[in-house]
């Protein structure tokens, strides 16, 4: 029964870590009573001890399947059903983690530096597996913590994730372990990293606050926070309304802000922007009439197939570039096995069946007297989930999010959505700009720092002054080969602690 309580407590206190609870400090200690009930268990019974805590955890943290299905009209048992097998698989990866930590016959520096390298992989491979879900990354919880997560434009999020479970487990060790030099050894070693982290951090922050950007350039950026009902959207009765929301937003934040850049959400337009006359005549006469190149998210059809697409038109009311979506919502744009599917799920029925994009589009914004082009990317909705995505628009300046979060309601799930833009700011060192049909819609400079952002389900558009970044980081250049260093810290002690074993 300990035990049970234990592996409860360690889903309770990750689930917790999370917004909108926020109380990001309690990940330092999270998976301290998980490893106590593992240290002694058989392998199976430590696998087990990480599935029930991850399925607290997971259904804590995705409990918003719920009423998300409820609001399309399915049954609610359907939305439990969904969130527990989700959270389950979600689970096998911390059951693994368990498992093979138990399996593990170490202590010291070694068994920190293997519980967080170990941790690392699993949450890499989650995050690609099957197409990924990378959601839930411990390192996520701490984007309040602004210092600690700087490092993330090396190591991208999984560094964070990294220092979390080192300290984690040094603690752990510190209250089981009675050799005294194991226990200074250990804490001297993960106060030494958490310290770097730290001050790595506070000396980007501070010299960020003198010299903002690299670029002598401003640009000025105007949101359209529409807060268009998601049931409306799609109906062609409420067309001419919504498009006389956006008509009025981007006209009132012209006559106040003349911005550069008009941003729309994703799927904006009630149709497809591009292919239907009366809505490209409409976007292009607004465009000419406010002089202002405007960015829409807008459903595209071409050749038989359906594109999720952020469209650039210029302020002469001509297409200039388009964006589709690469990485496609499961079971929501792109749906696996859905002619046997749509037999016991009849939403399935209602939801498109998207193409994905193939290019990393780069999108040219003239600004000033000598129309000098700035550079920007979009992703839509969440591809802001993957580092490795948004990494991969080469010269970009500043970065795009449009997103329409109407689907999860007054949840927690447009505040975890938001809050992965912060790492997607610091990881590329690039300032983002996020448009959301419901909200949060905000501005992040490049450190993280949330400069403003929009109250949840209101009709809104703001205009921020943004400082694009030329600058190229260590993250955005090579990628995830954090990971690499990860993997072989897994390897290399295991297969050096095995030949001890059999020596």
């Amino acid at each position: 029964m300990l035990n049970f309580f234990l592996q409860t407590l360690t889903g309770i206190l990750l689930f917790l870590c999370f917004p909108k609870s926020n109380l990001f400090f309690l990940a330092w200690i999270s998976l301290i009573p998980l490893l106590f009930t593992i240290q002694k268990a058989k392998p199976a019974k430590a696998f087990f001890a990480g599935l029930t805590s991850g399925v607290v955890f997971y259904c804590g943290y995705l409990y918003w399947f719920v009423p998300t299905f409820t609001a399309a009209g399915e049954s609610w048992l359907l939305g439990l059903l969904v969130l527990l097998l989700l959270s389950i698989y979600l689970s096998i990866y911390l059951g693994v983690f368990c498992f093979v930590v138990n399996y593990f016959k170490s202590i010291g520096i070694v068994f920190s530096l293997f519980c967080a390298s170990l941790w690392v992989v699993l949450e890499y491979l989650r995050g690609h597996l099957f197409g990924g879900i990378p959601g839930g990354i411990l390192g996520y919880s701490q984007c309040s913590f602004l210092p600690v997560i700087q490092i993330g434009d090396i190591t991208g999020v999984y560094g964070v994730s990294f220092s979390i479970v080192l300290v984690n487990s040094c603690i752990f060790q510190l209250m089981r372990e009675s050799n005294l030099k194991y226990k200074i050894g250990n804490f001297a070693f993960s106060s030494a990293i958490f310290l770097f982290c730290l001050v790595y951090g506070l000396f980007h922050l501070s010299t960020s606050q003198l010299t903002p950007s690299n670029s002598s350039t401003s640009v000025k950026v105007s949101i359209l926070q529409g807060n268009i009902d998601q049931y409306k959207k799609w109906d062609q009765k409420f067309a001419n309304e919504i498009i006389g929301v956006y008509d009025k937003l981007a006209k009132d934040v012209v006559k106040i802000e003349k911005p550069d850049l008009i941003v729309w959400p994703e799927s904006s337009v009630p149709g497809f922007l591009l292919e239907e006359k009366y809505f490209s005549k409409w976007a292009c006469d607004l465009a000419k009439e406010t002089r202002t190149f405007h960015l829409i998210g807008s459903a595209d059809y071409k050749e038989g197939k359906y594109f999720n697409s952020a469209i650039l038109i210029s302020s002469e009311g001509k297409l200039a570039a388009k964006y589709d979506k690469m990485h496609l919502v499961p079971f929501g744009e792109t749906i696996p096995l859905k002619s046997f599917l749509s037999k016991y799920i009849k939403v399935v029925n209602e939801l498109g069946d998207f193409t994905s994009g193939k290019n990393y589009t780069v999108f040219d914004l003239p600004i000033g007297a000598d129309l000098k082009p700035v550079k920007f990317s979009s992703n839509i909705c969440f591809e802001a989930i993957f580092p490795e995505l948004i990494r991969k628009f080469k010269g970009q300046e500043f970065i795009i999010n449009l997103t329409n979060d109407a689907w999860y309601l007054r949840t927690s799930a447009p505040y975890e959505h938001f809050s992965f833009n912060v790492f997607r700011a610091i990881e590329n060192r690039k300032p983002v700009i996020r448009c959301a049909n419901t909200g949060i819609s905000g501005h992040i400079d490049s450190c993280g720092r949330i400069i403003s952002k929009t109250v949840i389900f209101t009709t809104a558009a703001q205009t921020y002054i943004i400082h694009p970044n030329q600058t190229v980081s260590f993250y955005s250049r090579f990628g995830d080969v954090f990971i690499l260093f990860c993997a072989l810290m897994t390897i290399i002690p295991f297969a050096k602690s095995k030949h001890h074993e059999y020596s």
